[in-house]
């Protein structure tokens, strides 16, 4: 049997989530991901999916569900405000005052071309973390099968995204089973 990391304090999720923010400026889903499954072991692999999957489900930034969800998990509702304002108040002051330095110097070369390299290591890190979170179901056929044709619908053919979803959600559900085992359980 595991033993289960310990409950979370609303102080101590919104010390994280904004430690998570700061590190992952742009770009919070590998830090998060790496906070919490690899360095303090908060969550599996897969509990950190199905969170992920139920943020991406609801409506808001997908991390901010996250953090918002995992702090319920924890300490309730206070524990979910307390995420996410650690997610927001800290990068909300930090853009404030970013916004008001690179809007004086954005027709400078320098600026533009730093800026590009920041969009470049932000693309790197959402690969990166997409591979690895892909880890567990890369073995699956049906898996990848969905997967590489929801990114042909999506990205090759520009079809809407809801309609791709309206249809990849029964189909990847055909797919492993849910239908035959009499449901969702």
């Amino acid at each position: 049997m595991t033993e289960q990391p310990p409950r979370l304090t609303p102080p101590a999720l919104f010390l994280l989530w904004a430690a998570i923010a700061v590190q992952g400026f742009g770009g919070t889903l590998p830090f998060a991901r790496r906070e919490l499954i690899e360095r303090r072991r908060l969550l599996t692999e897969a509990e950190f999916a199905e969170l992920l999957a139920l943020g991406q489900i609801l409506p808001g930034p997908n991390v901010i569900n996250l953090s918002a969800a995992f702090g319920d998990r924890h300490a309730g509702w206070a524990g979910a405000a307390a995420s996410v304002a650690g997610m927001v108040v800290v990068p909300m002051l930090i853009a404030m005052a970013l916004a008001s330095l690179v809007g004086a110097a954005a027709t400078r070369p320098e600026v533009q071309s730093a800026l590009l390299g920041m969009a470049a290591a932000a693309a790197g890190l959402l690969i990166g973390t997409a591979w690895r979170m892909a880890k567990p179901m890369r073995t699956l056929v049906p898996s990848v099968a969905v997967a590489a044709s929801m990114f042909v619908a999506i990205a090759l053919l520009r079809l809407p995204l809801l309609a791709v979803l309206l249809v990849a959600l029964p189909v990847t559900l055909w797919v492993h089973g849910v239908f035959r085992r009499g449901g969702l359980t």
